[in-house]
């Protein structure tokens, strides 16, 4: 689950949690779950003020519910305190249910972000959103969501749980061509769930947009990394009822710090470069060995004879910036290179060795449309394979392999 090792597992743990299973080392990593690292900077009894970026994401501490004031704080008991109210029978914070998992002494994300990115949300409440509950009373039945509770296997009562992104098929994906597609996932359908008038209506099950949005799955489009911010920050709880700490019983729930978390951004609103319509529906990459700042590296093909490139911008088929042969094949002391170009530019012609090292930059100057020569005295270099690869204005053209004998 991409939120895991991102915004919940601390650096020192994530190597352990790569090298595992989504089944490994659980009652450890879940530890992490219920009191994610990354909350200790959205708490400014804690190191809150430690990074500015934060200032908008901040947890709630004293959530007011007919049931007390709630503190999600890191170490704090969260909802354990309504741990054995009768309120919560027949809740999945039920003891009966799954109360004994999901509401743990001094572990308060226990009740959202273990459910969400570890054991799967059943559909009931409190795992429903807000619309249609009693104001106060995050226990009551509200709107179906979401629902993708999926153990993995049970052995009498004890249910072992996977780490695993899980996606409800039953849910219809939201065209990319709607109005109401929106980057913020899931996110977005539980704020029109509760905002927008075609849906707050009624407690009824219904397809909202953005439903099959992370973390109920993963579209491209997704703003993963500030999804992720935002849910550690409390997003899902003030969802399901568990308000922030400014809304007091009784008034509208979009207060300051809510809208605070909802209008949170980490200045980055899109990619550089847009998506495309067919397959691989990514743009292609920035070519490592281009100029700081990155020149777009096309599709590499290869027919058998020249490795060429797709130009992203007209996409007018292969577009050989310039090609290049060898003359003699293997060589001995001095192996020589001829090079085409077909337009003005700047051409590097790099020389690799075998594992990749940077052997020689054979060529690195403005040239002139035209045809070329290059050599290179072998001297005391090791025999073996070469690779010469030519670039033009940075971007990759050709390579091509040349044989170093004694």
């Amino acid at each position: 689950m991409p939120l895991t090792n991102e915004a919940v597992i601390p650096i020192g743990a994530k190597d352990k949690w790569n090298s595992g299973n989504p089944y490994s080392g659980e009652s450890a990593f879940e530890t992490y779950m219920s009191n994610p690292e990354l909350a200790l900077y959205m708490d400014d009894r804690l190191f809150g003020t430690a990074v500015p970026a934060l200032s908008k994401l901040r947890i709630q501490t004293k959530s007011q519910t007919v049931l007390g004031a709630v503190d999600f704080g890191n170490t704090k008991d969260g909802l354990f305190v309504i741990k054995g109210n009768a309120a919560a029978a027949g809740t999945a914070l039920d003891d009966a249910v799954f109360g004994n998992y999901l509401l743990r002494k001094g572990a308060p994300r226990s009740v959202d972000i273990v459910p969400i990115f570890h054991a799967g949300v059943p559909n009931i409440a409190p795992y429903q959103l807000a619309t249609g509950k009693t104001d106060g009373n995050p226990l009551t039945a509200g709107k179906p969501f979401i629902n993708n509770f999926l153990p993995s296997y049970a052995n009498g009562t004890d249910v072992r749980f996977g780490d695993m992104l899980r996606l409800n098929m039953a849910v219809p994906p939201t065209s990319r061509t709607s109005a109401a597609f929106s980057s913020e996932g899931l996110i977005a359908a539980a704020v029109s769930g509760l905002t927008d008038t075609t849906y707050n209506k009624t407690k009824d099950l219904q397809a909202i947009p953005n439903m099959d949005g992370f973390p109920n799955g993963r579209r491209l489009e997704d703003d993963v990394t500030r999804i992720e911010l935002q849910a550690v920050g409390g997003a899902v709880l003030a969802a399901v009822g568990l308000w922030y700490d400014d809304r007091p019983l009784g008034a509208s729930p979009l207060t300051p710090n809510l809208l605070g978390v909802l209008t949170y951004t980490t200045g980055v609103e899109k990619n550089d470069k847009a998506f495309v319509t067919s397959f691989p529906y990514l743009a292609a990459p920035h070519n490592g060995f281009g100029p700081c700042g990155g020149v777009v590296a096309g599709t590499i093909f290869n027919d058998g004879t020249i490795t060429g490139l797709r130009d992203p911008v007209t996409a007018s088929g292969l577009v050989a910036k310039a090609s290049m042969k060898t003359l003699q094949n293997p060589f001995k002391d001095e192996a020589a290179l001829t090079y085409h170009l077909i337009e003005d530019g700047h051409v590097t012609v790099q020389l690799y060795d075998i594992t990749g090292k940077l052997v020689s930059i054979l060529e690195d100057k403005n040239r002139t449309a035209g045809d070329y020569e290059i050599k290179w005295q072998a001297g005391g270099a090791a025999q073996g394979t070469y690779l010469a690869r030519i670039l033009v204005d940075g971007r990759f053209a050709q390579a091509v392999k040349i044989t170093h004998v004694n």
